[in-house]
This record gives C-alpha cells, structure tokens and sequence, in this order.
C-alpha cells in the first residue's frame, strides 16, 4: 500500500505543479507581448524621420545609415516607397520583395495618415512593417525591420524566464516533500511511541503534538486499549480467582477420594465419598458462578446506554419482575421445604415491568434467595417483596438469619466477600446479583437488621 506521505506529496504536486505551468506560461506571454511592443516602438521612433523625405533625401540618409552600421550583419531598416498607382519609386538596398497590395486597406485609414505596424513573413524572414501613406502625394511608403532581433531578445528571456522556473519547480518538489514529512513527523513519533512499548504496555498513546484531524483516531485507539486492558484485567483476575478458589475443594475431594480408596469398610467409605462428592459439586458451582460472573464483566466493559442493552442477546422491553421471582420462588420451594424456611411473596397483581435481560435478572434473583435460605437457620422465615414507583421496579428479600455486622455491609457484592464464614459458600452469588443490577442500570443495597435484607432496584 502507498504510504500516506507519497500520497500527499503527489496529490500537492499534481495541484500546485499545473497552477506553476499556467503562471510560467502567463508570464511568457506577457513578455513576449512587451517585447513586440518595445520593438514597434523602437520601428516607429527610427521609422518617423523617413517617412516625410523626399526620394533623394531618402536614398542618401539611408546610404549614410548603412554606411555608419556598416558592421552589421544587416541595414537596421528597409523602405520602399510607391506612387499613388503602385509604381516602385524607391528600394532601398536588400530590401525584401514587399507588394504593394500588401498595404492596409482604406478601411483602416484615418482622416491624415495611416501608420500600421504588423508582421509580414517575406524570404523565409519575419518582418515587421510600418506602413504610411501621404494623402497629400499620394504615396505609400513601406519601413521594414527584420524581427531577428526581436525573436533573439524574446528567445534570451524566455530562456531566462524558463531556468529560474525550472529551479523553481525542483525547489517546489523539495519543498513540498519536506513540508509533508515535517507535518506528518507527529504521526512518526506516535508510530515510534507504539514501537518502544513493551507487550503488556496498554497505557494510552499521548495526543498532545498530534494534530487535530488524527486526533479522533487516537482516541478512539485509545479507547480500544482502555477496552483490552480491562478484558485482560478480567482474564487475569479470573484464572487468578479461579486458580484460588478451585484448589480448596479440588484437593478436599482428591482427599476424600483416597480415604474411600483406602477404606476398610463400607460406611467409612460411603462417608469419604459423600464428602468427595459433596466438594465437587461445590467446585461445579463455583465454577458457573465463576463463568457467569466472567461473563458479566465483560459485557459491563464499554457503554451501558439503552441502545447497547437492547442490543444483548435475549433482551425484552418489558418484562414482568413480579412474575419472573414467582418462577424463581417456585424454583427454589424444595430447596426451602429441605431448609425448613418459610418463603412468602408480596407483590400487586398487574405487572411491574423492565427492560431487562431474563436470564441474567433470573440469576441475580435466584442468587439472592439462594442466599437468604441458605443463611436462614430452620424454623426461619424468608419474605420477598415487588413494588414499583413512577420510575423504578423493587425486589426486597428479606431473611430471619443472623444478619451481618454493620461494618461488613459495605463488602457485601465484592468477590468472595461472606459474612458467614462457618456456612458453604463461595461469596460470588451476591457479586454476580451486583453485577446484574449493574448491568441494568440499577443498584443492589444491603441492611442489616433482624437479619439481613438485600433490596434490588431497577429503572423502568
């Protein structure tokens, strides 16, 4: 591909070398035209004393003309006179063969004498003509110059008008091509900013010396860095969470596996199975918990408006809250039933709608009983509440558990954040219902107060 600085060299050239052309040309011409007019100026000054003389008069002023430019190559004028019918009375010597139908025509003519000067080609030789005519006499008199003279002098500054022109043009292309390195410098050094970076280096690129037209360009790389960075901020913090957390369960049942193995008899093993696969499966979930949670990040990476969330996978414009923690509520009732916790729902019959992605509402809702009947001791008693306002939709849970200090409130919905820590847990559920309330533009708050309440609120 061509490099933008021989693109932009190129393209000025193409404008500024046709504009150089038409001004060389324009110039030419002008002098050219004050070079005719200097020399039948000239003609005519030279010309004026012939043109009254008598014959005789005319023939020895021109002798004593030739004979004083007797050094030139040729006679600095030629006359011929005519008679009023076209008889030749005068040639002067080498004087071309001038015809006398070539005079002006009566059209041209004054009230007193008709002075023409215009070029003649005569012998191969371009002449230039003066013509007279006497009304008096009635004669015509002929004053001829040769334009040597005149095409040597315009050939002179035509040639001195062209070299400085073509030094001109070289200087134009150098100065050109220096001008569009040196404004293009500010885009090498950003090129050299990047190349001097180490791999991990995803700090922004300085814009400060970058002009204004790239300047949008910049940012927006920028942005993509700001974007990669935190993708691989996620990455890390998730093999970092995952790599921490997996190894606690992992090994318990690698554990538990070689007690079963080494068992001597059957209720012992039984016992170290259960617990191996009681660990498992407390690995499997923190596992999803894990990928949801991951997940999640990813999509809080980058602008939350209401054109990017309607364009998620699966997003509804209105979606009933107070139906879908109905379906969660059913959901876990086995789940309560085993936990001898009492699950009650106060919510109105019409729909309280969102624009909301089901599936992930689904799971913060579902992380947060979960949580409230896994910390509710049995007897308890766990009550859900939907309300709406003008502007926003509420899900209340709250739990008879044992609640958590007031200094710990602040941490819950941080990762591995648990208030109790002699319960299973991974302490991801509520940092996942945070991440969704998030995502929706809403907010996930906690109270401590016989027990514990997490309120979920989200805009309509």
């Amino acid at each position: 591909m061509r490099s933008l600085r021989d693109r932009l060299t190129r393209l000025l050239l193409a404008v500024l070398i046709p504009i150089w052309l038409v001004m060389a040309f324009t110039s030419y011409v002008s002098v050219l035209h004050e070079v005719d007019e200097i020399d039948a100026r000239q003609l005519d000054e030279v010309a004026q004393p012939y043109l009254r003389m008598s014959v005789p008069g005319l023939q020895k002023a021109l002798e004593l003309a030739v004979s004083r430019d007797q050094d030139d190559d040729e006679p600095p004028l030629s006359v011929l006179r005519w008679g009023s019918q076209g008889d030749l009375l005068y040639r002067s010597p080498m004087a071309p063969a001038l015809s006398f139908a070539s005079r002006p025509s009566h059209d041209d003519e004054d009230e007193g004498e008709v002075d023409s000067l215009r070029p003649v080609q005569l012998q191969d030789t371009t002449w230039r003509v003066l013509w007279h005519h006497d009304h008096v006499h009635g004669e015509w008199t002929a004053v001829l110059r040769a334009m040597t003279e005149r095409d040597e002098l315009a050939r002179g500054m035509a040639l001195g008008l062209i070299l400085p022109s073509l030094v001109t043009a070289l200087a134009l292309v150098l100065v050109v091509s220096w001008a569009v390195r040196r404004g293009l410098r500010p885009l090498k050094e950003v090129g050299r900013q990047v190349s001097q970076r180490q791999d991990q280096d995803l700090s922004p690129i300085e814009t400060g010396e970058v002009p204004r037209e790239v300047t949008p360009l910049l940012n927006e790389i920028n942005a993509l860095l700001a974007r990669l960075d935190r993708a691989l901020s996620l990455e890390r913090q998730f093999t970092a969470d995952a790599s921490h957390e997996l190894r606690t369960p992992l090994a318990a049942a690698m554990a538990q596996i070689e007690v079963a193995q080494g068992a001597v008899d059957d209720t012992q093993r039984d016992t170290a199975l259960k617990q191996a696969r009681a660990g498992l499966t407390r690995a499997n979930t923190l596992t999803e918990q894990l990928l949801a949670l991951a997940r999640l990040d990813h999509h809080l990476d980058g602008r939350l408006d209401r054109a990017t969330r309607a364009a998620w996978p699966g997003w509804q414009r209105e979606l009933d809250v107070a139906e879908l923690v109905r379906q969660e509520m059913a959901d876990l009732a086995l789940m309560s039933v085993k936990a001898n916790v009492a699950l009650s729902l106060d919510a109105p019959e019409q729909p309280c709608r969102v624009g909301a992605q089901p599936q992930w509402l689904s799971l913060a809702v579902r992380n947060v009983l979960g949580n409230a009947l896994k910390f509710t001791p049995p007897g308890g008693q766990v009550r859900v509440t939907v309300s709406e306002t003008a502007n926003e939709v509420c899900v209340v849970v709250q739990d008879t558990g044992p609640g958590v200090p007031d200094e710990m409130l602040p941490q819950l919905g941080r990762r591995f954040a648990r208030g109790d820590h002699t319960r299973s847990g991974s302490g991801l559920g509520l940092s996942i219902a945070s991440r969704v309330a998030e995502l929706h533009g809403g907010t996930l708050r906690f109270a401590s107060a016989q027990g514990l309440t997490v309120t979920l609120t989200l805009p309509k």
